[in-house]
């Protein structure tokens, strides 16, 4: 039954956006499975009981989020620390921007919505899962892809292109080279920082012009000088500098910040429309950062 964990476990991240609430909720549903010898299905017992319990937990978050100080993002999965895809087809479903979309659903419709769209289960499967009927269920999902239809981030171009275009946009960084930043953004991008009231800003900003000069002054904070003798090493341009490196999230390219003793300060996410940078969603949050630590 161990096998059935990382199953549960993409279902309840995904619902919940947050590693500890996700790995809360699968252990109880594991703890109420050994409760139940009679069982015939620990598959669907699992995914029921994790679902039911993401879905309470859910509703009992949305309240705390609401007096979080500054914009909430869910916490960043990192692709290559987190595995939680389960083949690729499903990887855009973990990128920041899809997890941020799916707060404007209730907590019923989130979960159709993952179970059905993401994952594919019937609405049978989901009626038995939430103990609604399948017509409730169809009503749900149509609901929940309305409301996210205009909102869904698109991921144009290839995953290399989107590489190459997070590299030029790291080298106009470093450089400070504001004109050619500008030029790698939208007119109407938004960069949204989530630092809980530990860091970051407490509202989004919004304009190419604003972002490329946020960016450019938080690199120079990233990256001061070397006074060493033959300079620091590659990534590295100072005693108390922070190392920028390419990393994705949802299969979509991301920077993550760490220090010399490789602890995780900072997860930029970025969504990439028509080789364009449309939006950044910057994690500075030390609480959400717990998992991608050494």
């Amino acid at each position: 039954m161990e096998e059935l964990r990382p199953l549960l476990l993409s279902i309840a991240y995904r619902m919940l956006g947050t590693f500890g609430d996700a790995e809360d909720v699968v252990q109880e549903a594991y703890l109420r499975l050994h409760s139940e010898p009679e069982v015939t299905s620990p598959k669907s017992f699992l995914t029921t009981v994790t679902t039911r319990l993401a879905i309470d937990q859910l509703r009992s978050a949305r309240r705390q989020r609401e007096q979080y100080f500054g914009p909430w993002l869910p916490e960043p999965a990192v692709d290559e620390y987190v595995d939680l895809a389960d083949r690729a087809a499903l990887s855009d479903s973990l990128s920041t921007a899809f997890l941020v979309v799916l707060e404007r659903l209730s907590p019923d419709q989130r979960a159709v919505f993952l179970l059905g769209d993401v994952f594919g289960y019937s609405y049978d499967d989901l009626a038995a899962i939430l103990g609604k009927t399948p017509a409730n269920c169809r009503q749900l999902a149509v609901r929940a892809r309305r409301r996210i239809a205009d909102n869904r981030p698109r991921f144009d171009p290839s995953p290399q292109e989107r590489d190459e275009l997070l590299r030029r946009f790291v080298a106009a960084a470093e450089d400070g080279n504001l004109e050619a930043l500008v030029a790698l953004l939208t007119p109407d991008a938004t960069f949204t920082g989530d630092g809980g009231g530990k860091g970051g800003f407490p509202r989004p900003v919004h304009g190419a012009p604003n972002i490329a000069r946020l960016v450019i002054g938080s690199f120079g904070k990233f990256t001061a000088p070397d006074d060493r003798p033959g300079g620091g090493p590659a990534g590295l341009r100072g005693p108390g500098a922070l190392i920028v490196e390419v990393v994705h999230v949802g299969g979509q390219p991301a920077l993550r910040i760490h220090d010399r003793a490789d602890r995780t300060v900072a997860i930029w996410s970025f969504t990439i429309v028509d080789s364009q940078v449309s939006a950044i969603h910057g994690i500075v949050n030390p609480d959400k950062l717990t998992h991608l630590q050494p």
